[in-house]
């Protein structure tokens, strides 16, 4: 497949190649991939052997340390089109205990699910189209997903969090999220995981309001808003900061 320059959009030096994220001036500290197996428990059916790899995530995005000092933390993830059976290929659920994450969107688009799951009365299941250039902000405490629902792009993403962020793959236990989002009779459908006996409905959020509430620009890379205005995402580095 064609290169794909991913500056305009992610704010970096990157080139997709249709393998890999190459990146010119900066560099990754590790590459991982994420294979079937490490996603099985979260799955709708854990019998299915392919695909292989699910998606690549390339961690701590850097160049001399420039934003470890700012106390930044910067990941990339490519997420291939694929099904696992009926059920769009998607990342692991994970969770940040006491610090937001930001998630920005650099190539193709996906449904983001965030939920918060406290008991079968207190809980938050919300559901967000994305698309390149979109950015969605995840509070402290809630479990997100991403899912690669277009079945003919690549989706690669960029997370940032503070250096004292520590996030979790989580819900092993529970099958993942309270919701799966497959594909039925050539359509996109979002069907409820078993493995929670009660949730609520699915929620739509303004995300216009949320990110301009924290000062975020729609479509300038995040990377570009917080070196230029740093102080302005202070409470990426706060605890419990943010609410949606």
């Amino acid at each position: 497949m064609a290169r794909i320059d991913l500056k305009s959009s992610c704010g970096f030096p990157i080139v997709y190649d249709g393998e890999e994220l190459q990146v010119k001036d900066f560099s990754f500290k590790k590459r991982i991939e994420i294979t079937i197996d490490d996603v099985r428990s979260q799955l709708l059916n854990k019998e299915l052997n392919c695909p292989e790899i699910f998606y690549k995530k390339y961690k701590g995005l850097d160049n001399n340390d420039l934003y470890k000092e700012k106390g930044i933390k910067i990941n990339f993830y490519t997420l291939p089109p694929n099904l696992a059976g009926i059920e769009f290929v998607k990342t692991r659920a994970t969770r940040c205990a006491k610090y937001p994450r930001i998630f920005d969107f650099a190539y193709g688009g996906a449904t983001v699910l965030i939920q918060r799951y406290t008991s079968a009365r207190k809980n938050r299941v919300i559901k967000a189209n994305v698309k390149k250039k979109d950015k969605i902000v995840i509070p402290a405490g809630y479990e997100v997903v991403v899912v690669n629902t277009r079945q003919n792009s690549n989706l690669i993403f960029a997370e940032y969090h503070s250096v004292d962020a520590n996030p979790r793959v989580v819900l092993d236990e529970r099958n993942g999220l309270s919701y799966y989002i497959i594909r039925k009779n050539a359509k996109q459908e979002t069907v409820r995981n078993p493995s929670f006996k009660m949730v609520n409905e699915i929620e739509r959020v303004d995300w216009d309001k949320v990110r301009d509430d924290l000062g975020v620009t729609p479509k300038t890379p995040i990377n570009k808003q917080i070196m230029r205005k740093y102080e302005r995402f202070d409470w990426l580095f706060k605890e419990d900061s943010v609410e949606i």
